[in-house]
């Protein structure tokens, strides 16, 4: 079931608390000051039944000038909105404010409710509904359903309620599989229970017991109790009007504004980038470094704007810009706000979140204007290249654009599968990363290869860990490992045993390294099973030690890290022990050094070499072939 939140807007005096009392029977004005003044200034809470028997929430934000701030609060999560609008009246300044206000918020679904038609007359409401439908043609409200309504009289409120429960039907709010998020906008403390906050729950579910983060202060927290419309219950779900008992948590640790989440979803910035459109009654404009209230989410902080890719935002037109915040801020892409002036304290536009956790950008740099106009225009396909290509981080898992583009991880597989198909992304593992960013990935290995050859022109193989630490990539082992795997899939690099190398690196070998190379062998092959000291071969001799780097493993064996053997006498000498055990059953030290007529010093270096390989294992004073 769409868990629904119903939000009312309207000018001061229209009748938005009155008419919520009709709808549900509860009094949103509840503190002294407000009965009194006869206005809403901070934000009520209701619920409503609707005819198929669906609760759904309900928001009565304040309607005085004043109080745009907390009405604005109010609105994240809301799902539908009951623009109310005196009969009497008609549209005021305020209404126009709400409106301007909604419509940058996303706001898309709405119900224009005209109150206390029992006071008017026939003609004079007539001609408020045609001055009304004049004063929103081209606004998303244009085409929005009137119910007249007196909620003195009870006139209107059951055609409300059932225009109500057609727009629930309709509106498409499928969050729940994302990773909590909580924007809180109500705390207090109840006697006996502790601290308690209030909010939409916009994203995810939550279950007493659950533990979350508070941002910004990144204190842990528990929920001890869940209240959804004064009713306990054990979880809750997005689209929820969500009230939690917290544990370990006093009333002054938390406030209005701040983030309730789980671990790892948000992170805290002190840059937005967003697309902005400036008010067509704001004739001034928004000017680089220009000081404004930015209110998102249920807070709001003071920010300097700096337009990206144009001198400044005119009047009535819409741009990219970067906010450089005073407070850090944790919200997500795709998150509306609310620009007001510093002074004097008036909307002048608002926008989306393009990027909540950027870089500082240089203001006309054709790549960071592309990059945002994708993240503002482009597909679900563009934006998930978009969000691959410019990570720090080359692998990047569902969860990761799941959370960063706020749609279900099977959607976002989905979107991978076919962008896989076209061969614009690479699967690896359980990680994924785009083709081009895969080219980067390749050229940046065998830039590492290329550079530790020049150094080392006889070195078939560069060592992995040597690698890892010259490589300049933002992975863990396991994630690198995979890169090389896929890297060696597609005949990039090739890893061995010995080391990591570059398929397209061949070794020469010049006339002093080819002599070293000649006297090297002549040598060891002289020397046949009697191992030589490496120090005393090499004789300290730089073009001698980049050749014997060479023929390890290949042509010459380091026995120990002294003594060196031509490799095919090592291999003679291990026929020798298997034929001697094959035959005996066992074999001596004696046997072995009289095959080879060696010493007993040769002799003993060459089958401890074959005992630490797991070739022979001793048993007291004779061998025998291991069984590994």
């Amino acid at each position: 079931m769409t868990h629904l939140v119903v939000g009312t807007a309207g000018h001061i005096d229209h009748g938005k608390t009155t008419l919520i009392k009709a709808l549900t029977g509860i009094e949103t004005d509840t503190t002294k000051e407000e009965r009194k003044r006869g206005l809403s200034i901070n934000l009520g809470f209701a619920y409503l039944d609707l005819p198929n028997q669906q609760r759904v929430g309900v928001v009565d934000v304040p309607g005085h000038e004043k109080f745009v701030k907390n009405m604005i609060a109010g609105l994240p999560g809301i799902n539908l909105v009951l623009l109310v609008i005196d009969a009497n009246e008609g549209i005021m300044p305020q209404t126009k404010e709400h409106i301007d206000i909604l419509t940058l918020l996303g706001i898309t679904e709405f119900i224009i409710v005209l109150t206390k038609v029992a006071t008017v007359e026939e003609e004079m409401k007539e001609l408020v509904v045609a001055d009304i439908r004049e004063q929103l043609s081209g606004t998303p409200l244009e085409e929005a359903e009137i119910i007249e309504t007196d909620a003195l009289s009870g006139v209107g409120i059951e055609a409300l309620k059932l225009a109500i429960e057609t727009m629930a039907q309709q509106v498409n709010f499928n969050k729940q599989s994302l990773p909590a998020r909580l924007n809180v906008d109500r705390v207090f403390s109840v006697k006996g229970f502790g601290t308690v906050v209030t909010g939409t729950l916009i994203e995810g579910s939550l279950a007493t017991g659950d533990e979350l983060l508070c941002l910004p202060s990144y204190q842990k927290v528990k929920i001890r109790n869940i209240q959804v419309h004064e009713q306990d219950v054990k979880s809750a779900v997005a689209g929820q009007r969500t009230a939690l008992n917290l544990s370990n948590l006093k009333v002054t640790d938390i406030s209005r504004g701040d983030v309730l989440t789980v671990a790892d979803n948000l992170s805290l910035a002190w840059m937005l980038d967003g697309k902005v459109k400036c008010l067509e009654r704001h004739e001034a404009g928004i000017g680089l470094w220009e000081r404004v209230r930015l209110l998102i989410g249920t807070q709001e902080v003071m920010a300097r704007i700096v337009p990206i890719g144009i001198e400044a935002l005119q009047a009535g037109a819409e741009g990219f810009v970067q906010f450089r915040l005073e407070e850090q801020l944790a919200v997500k892409q795709g998150d509306r706000f609310i620009i007001r002036g510093y002074s004097p304290v008036v909307t002048i536009g608002g926008g989306v979140v393009l990027d909540s956790n950027p870089q500082k950008h240089r203001r006309f740099k054709d790549e960071v204007v592309e990059s945002l106009t994708i993240k503002d225009q482009g597909s679900l396909q563009d934006l998930v290249l978009d969000f691959l290509n410019n990570k720090q981080e080359p692998l990047t898992k569902v969860s990761e654009i799941s959370q960063y583009l706020s749609l279900e991880e099977s959607n976002v597989t989905q979107l991978l599968e076919e962008l896989v198909k076209g061969e614009l992304v690479i699967q690896i593992g359980d990680f994924y990363l785009t083709t081009s960013s895969f080219t980067k990935v390749a050229s940046l290995a065998l830039d590492v290869l290329t550079r530790y050859h020049k150094d080392n022109r006889l070195r078939r193989w560069m060592p992995l860990e040597e690698f890892r630490s010259k490589i300049q990539l933002a992975v863990n082992h396991r994630q690198l490992d995979l890169l090389l795997g896929e890297l060696t899939n597609r005949q990039k690099i090739i890893l061995s045993e010995h080391g990591i190398g570059d398929p397209n690196f061949e070794i020469v070998l010049n006339s002093y390294h080819q002599k070293e190379k000649e006297r090297i062998l002549a040598a060891v092959l002289k020397s046949q099973f009697v191992p030589l000291k490496a120090a005393e071969l090499l004789e300290g001799n730089q073009n001698a030690q980049e050749v014997m780097e060479l023929l390890v493993d290949s042509e010459v064996v380091y026995l120990t890290h002294e003594y060196v053997i031509a490799k095919t006498y090592l291999d003679q000498a291990y026929q020798i022990v298997k034929e001697i055990i094959d035959d005996q059953g066992e074999m001596t030290l004696a046997d072995f050094r009289n095959q080879t007529e060696s010493s007993r010093k040769a002799s003993m270096l060459i089958l401890e070499y074959f005992d630490k390989q797991l070739l022979t294992k001793r048993v007291e004073s004779v061998r025998v072939l291991s069984d590994r």
